[in-house]
């Protein structure tokens, strides 16, 4: 039997009361409340994932960890060092990092992870994250007016920090902290033993036009460009009867994802955890999402909007029509297990 275990590591809150094992019966569910008053919250989003082998009980003495990933590293306060070293958990047993996309609060500690791990660790990401990123911080300035724009013509945004930027992945500095760089843009499985798989998705396709945005810029060529973050991934982990659905920010859009996922399997989706990007979505995109997601299947699904997915979002899924569907937010510190 394998036990697989997800560690939120780095989200928005911190909540030590929260008991949504005991106030819903969420069984696969753990939160030390003594961790989590120690824990720091920040704008940002990190897991740790260990899939262990179990022998014969769930005893912690029969349990073998087979593979340990990161996904998202959290933001540039370094949130996911801090709330792992009060657990006490190591690294020297990571060998992959996943990056979902190249935002500073999903690798601003990277860096710092790498001079943890001591054996070389593949990390995958993106081609974009090669290439210097601008956000939006003003509603005074149109997007559309700075397209195809030199860096030097936005000077004066970005020193009043209008604008902000990111700067490009710094693939020397892996290189010497001993991480193999892996750029993608297709679906990379990176684990598989008995029943359970787990993969990366590759760029996803953008058809529902409620989901498009306009406020990122990236520069190609010294060029300012639309930035579509084509980078955005989510990890899928499939078993026999289910899938666990794990997001980033899902720039891409909840119902551009999920019609990704159904054209790789046809199992059913079982919970959805990580960013779904709807705390400032239009009235559009918010009405169609609902429908969408009471609608996408007849099984039940549990989500756990966070990070970047608003309040808002949490409540309307909860007094939407569909009973089937349900949503939750979770603490820094949440511990989600599944056994296969």
């Amino acid at each position: 039997m394998l036990k697989l275990e997800i560690i939120l590591l780095t989200n928005n809150v911190v909540l030590p009361f929260q008991n949504l094992q005991r106030d819903y019966n969420l069984d696969f569910l753990e939160l030390n409340k003594l961790f989590a008053s120690k824990s720091l919250a920040e704008h940002g989003l990190g897991f740790l994932i260990n899939v262990y082998e179990v022998d014969n009980d769930n005893s912690p003495l029969n349990l073998e960890l087979i593979k340990q990933i990161i996904f998202d590293t959290g933001g540039t306060n370094q949130t996911f060092l801090h709330n792992l070293d009060i657990r006490g958990y190591p690294l020297y047993d990571t060998d992959m990092i996943v990056l979902s996309h190249w935002h500073y609060d999903h690798s601003g500690g990277l860096y710092n992870i790498l001079e943890r791990i001591d054996i070389p660790v593949k990390i995958l990401c993106h081609k974009d994250a090669a290439y210097e990123r601008f956000f939006n911080r003003s509603t005074e300035i149109n997007p559309e007016d700075l397209l195809k724009k030199k860096r030097s013509d936005i000077k004066e945004y970005l020193n009043s920090s209008k604008i902000v930027n990111q700067l490009p992945i710094e693939v020397d500095r892996i290189k010497k902290l001993e991480g193999k760089l892996v750029m993608h843009d297709n679906l990379e499985n990176i684990f598989t033993s008995n029943n359970l798989k787990v993969m990366v998705s590759g760029e996803i396709r953008r058809t529902h036009k409620e989901e498009e945005f306009s406020n990122f810029l990236i520069n190609r060529n010294e060029l300012l460009m639309k930035d579509e973050i084509l980078d955005d991934k989510c990890l899928i982990i499939e078993s026999e009867n289910s899938i666990i659905l794990l997001n980033g920010c899902c720039h891409s859009g909840i119902m551009n994802t999920l019609d990704y996922v159904k054209d790789i399997s046809d199992k059913p989706i079982s919970h959805i955890i990580g960013g779904f990007h709807m705390a400032n979505s239009s009235r559009e995109r918010f009405s169609s999402t609902l429908n969408y997601l009471s609608n996408y299947q007849k099984e039940k699904l549990i989500l756990f909007p966070i990070h970047c997915s608003g309040e808002r979002f949490i409540e309307s899924i909860n007094t939407y029509k569909n009973p089937t569907v349900k949503a939750f937010n979770a603490s820094v510190g949440t511990i989600f297990n599944f056994s296969f």
